[in-house]
């Protein structure tokens, strides 16, 4: 049996792709070595299904087959990424495809699962009766990501004067519409709803923005119309609509803004270039950080790591943020774990490695003959069969 899927991460095969961008795979230190410009060559890893590296098409197709050799533990509840994993179909193809095109397979029966159709495209999804659609899926975090080697952005003045700028409701309105059950604004470090969620500091971003004022602060920080250099993916829909939103904002705050859209695969490869944004680097880019559970604490969001050049993409130094994401590890309980995450999210206001644009619920869509889509923050295809 095939089981077909519309991927909106198409150039990662070699990685969970979730809708907050990658969730880096464990591999062997020879491959770990590798040069972040070049792609990983080998798949290596264990499961109920097998990457087929021959079939790969580069932005169209990857396709998997049931792994013969793999044995699902015995007995417990089937979970996200827990309990065993079984495996009802004998090969996956993720596919990617236009927006148009996707709703149109789908209804047509040509796949079987849409993983996350823009929100504009859900209504007319949900009115088709042969199609199940979970309006409240997975939930991510769209996040402005700073690059703190190059000015303007090395410059902690010029950081802090933009979180004026900043307007999480319109950010999430372009990305999820105005239906505001659907998204959340007043977002800090954490999601809502999470353990360590804490309003600490976050009158910064809300209230009325005030441009003129963001204005007079970029120019008393040092700002004087350097070219900001914006990175956007035009085949990830939400990320995109992020991306323009942010950018708006930004021009808003007479930024000279230089949008560079191009495909996702070619972002990402651009995220890890420390050259100067006129060398190929960059300044800004948006993304969306899956709330799924490692997320959710100051040691699973790898945004938040502040050591300089091993950080993730942006490298931010901050040694008040490495101390406090240090004395979480060496908390003796949860009333001090939520104490230092309070005080984390404060100096994230001072040191800003990152602006927080807001949190909105992700929607799916796939045939009914689909039984038992285990929901998440990817797709995952064990436990799923047709009935």
């Amino acid at each position: 049996m095939r089981f077909r899927l519309k991927r909106p991460f198409p150039h990662l095969p070699e990685a969970l792709a979730g809708p907050g961008g990658i969730v880096p795979a464990i591999m062997p230190e020879r491959l770990a070595a590798t040069s972040p410009f070049q792609p990983v060559t080998k798949m290596v890893g264990s499961g109920p299904y097998r990457f087929l590296p021959d079939e790969h098409v580069g932005g169209a197709r990857a396709a998997y087959e049931r792994f013969l050799l793999y044995r699902p533990r015995a007995g417990g509840p089937v979970g996200f990424t827990s309990g065993p994993k079984i495996a009802h179909f004998d090969r996956v193809e993720w596919l990617t495809l236009d927006p148009f095109s996707a709703m149109a397979a789908l209804r047509n029966g040509e796949i079987d699962w849409w993983e996350l159709p823009p929100s504009d495209l859900v209504e007319q999804l949900a009115r088709d009766r042969d199609l199940t659609v979970i309006p409240q899926y997975a939930t991510a975090v769209g996040i402005l990501r700073l690059n703190h080697l190059h000015p303007p952005f090395n410059n902690v003045a010029v950081r802090r004067a933009l979180l004026g700028a900043i307007n999480q409701a319109e950010a999430m309105t372009a990305v999820a519409g105005t239906d505001s059950t659907f998204w959340h604004d007043g977002i800090g470090l954490f999601g809502t709803g999470t353990p360590f969620a804490n309003d600490a500091g976050i009158e910064v971003l809300r209230g009325p923005r005030d441009y003129p004022a963001v204005r007079q602060a970029l120019a008393r920080a040092g700002y004087n119309g350097e070219k900001i250099v914006v990175l956007g993916p035009t085949d990830v829909q939400p990320i995109r609509a992020l991306s323009l939103a942010g950018t708006d904002q930004l021009r808003r705050a007479d930024m000279n803004v230089d949008l560079q859209e191009m495909e996702f695969g070619t972002v990402i490869r651009r995220w890890f270039n420390q050259a100067a944004p006129e060398k190929g680097g960059w300044n800004v880019l948006f993304t969306l950080l899956d709330r799924s559970v490692p997320n959710t604490n100051p040691y699973g969001n790898p945004w938040i790591r502040a050591d300089g050049h091993a950080a993730f993409a942006g490298w931010p130094m901050s040694p008040r943020i490495e101390a406090l994401r240090t004395a979480w590890l060496d908390a003796a309980n949860l009333e001090d774990q939520r104490r230092i995450c309070t005080e984390l999210q404060l100096q994230l206001w001072q040191d800003v490695p990152y602006i927080p644009m807001g949190e909105y619920w992700q929607s799916t869509a796939y045939r009914k003959d689909l039984l038992d889509v285990l929901p998440g923050c990817f797709a995952v295809f064990w436990g799923i069969r047709r009935a």
